[in-house]
């Protein structure tokens, strides 16, 4: 079989082509998510008396503007519209649909908000009416980001080498995210478990009240999922987490599935957009505010600001690690691999 090298001289299979014409379908239909989310959103807005009950309602609607007006300028004909500047318009549509997968993350509260009243039962709080149509712009808003981020990702890898396989992007053809993500996640991850692993170990860093931060019981437990976090970062960006081990008993040297690594990252990353902002924001009123704390938690202040804003940034890295390692692990097994070597068929 003729081969053609994709990238690093590795031989593959010869494409089936280039990607021909752009995805105006699918970039089209993002436009119409982002403005059926800025309706919800002012529709929502208007059945509450106007009033802003959330911060990332303000963010909605103006990543929705920002979403549509960015992909507008990606729809522009080829000749009016430089190579550059849709680059441009690209990038913003990438940054609205961040914006909009922060503003509409609180739908996960929601979810486990109507799931513990039906377990209660009568006897659980009634939620406000204007809950239903705030939940119904945070999943427009979720809709919205996923079909902004795939038309960006399509226009990206417009014209690029497609396998002959599967008829996937050349792994070199699509957005890429930077390389060092996965281990910047992995860094961001450990200041929280590392701080209170040493107060389990009789460690006063930071602490103004011993007896009440080693007082308290268990204090290791949410040790473990954060934990937990740092190996799914470091999973996202070395071999093991495309590939099983040797010496794992019965999958060693297999490929890992995809879902197994994507869907608690993906989760992940959507958990840490809502909680570390609002953490971070939180700290930073509540000790940089007008008014002077009253209460004592036993924490000097740099303590949980370290912890906020290690969450906040996490989020990001994450997210950018979760794609990366889509990127460079979606297609068949003759896909040939990346310049980083870490191919369609899972090796690395």
């Amino acid at each position: 079989m003729a081969t053609s090298d994709w990238a690093g001289g590795v031989p593959g299979p010869r494409s089936a082509g280039h990607r021909r014409g752009r995805p105006r379908a699918r970039t089209a239909l993002a436009v119409a998510g982002c403005a059926a989310t800025l309706l919800a959103s002012t529709l929502a807005r208007r059945r509450g008396g106007g009033a802003v009950r959330h911060p990332g309602e303000r963010l909605v609607r103006g990543a929705s503007v920002v979403g549509a007006l960015a992909l507008g300028a990606a729809l522009v004909p080829d000749p009016v519209a430089s190579r550059h500047r849709r680059r441009i318009a690209e990038l913003g549509a990438l940054g609205a649909a961040v914006g909009l997968a922060q503003g509409g993350s609180p739908v996960l509260f929601d979810v486990l908000g109507a799931v513990f009243r039906r377990a209660i039962g009568p006897a659980a709080p009634e939620a406000p009416d204007g809950d239903a149509g705030r939940f119904a712009v945070r999943f427009l808003a979720l809709g919205s980001a996923a079909l902004t981020a795939s038309a960006v990702t399509r226009n990206a890898a417009h014209g690029a080498e497609t396998c002959a396989g599967c008829g996937r992007p050349a792994p070199d053809g699509r957005l890429r995210a930077p390389a060092w993500s996965g281990y910047a996640a992995v860094a961001l991850s450990l200041p929280y478990p590392v701080v209170k692993l040493a107060w389990e170990c009789g460690s006063d860093l930071g602490i103004t009240r011993p007896e009440l931060i080693h007082g308290i019981r268990g204090g290791w437990v949410p040790v473990v999922p954060a934990l937990v976090g740092s190996v799914l970062s470091l999973a996202l960006v070395r071999p093991w987490g495309r590939v099983f081990p040797r010496w794992v008993p019965a999958v060693g040297g297999s490929r890992v599935p995809r879902v197994l690594v994507l869907g608690p990252a993906c989760f992940s990353t959507a958990l840490l957009a809502q909680v570390g902002p609002a953490a971070f924001m939180s700290g930073v009123r509540h000790y940089f505010g007008p008014r002077k704390p009253t209460d004592d938690f036993g924490l000097r202040p740099w303590v949980p600001l370290t912890f906020y804003a290690s969450w906040m940034l996490w989020g990001p890295a994450l997210g950018a690690a979760t794609w990366e390692y889509h990127r460079t692990t979606a297609g068949c097994p003759a896909c040939p691999p990346g310049r980083d070597g870490a191919g369609g068929s899972g090796a690395a």
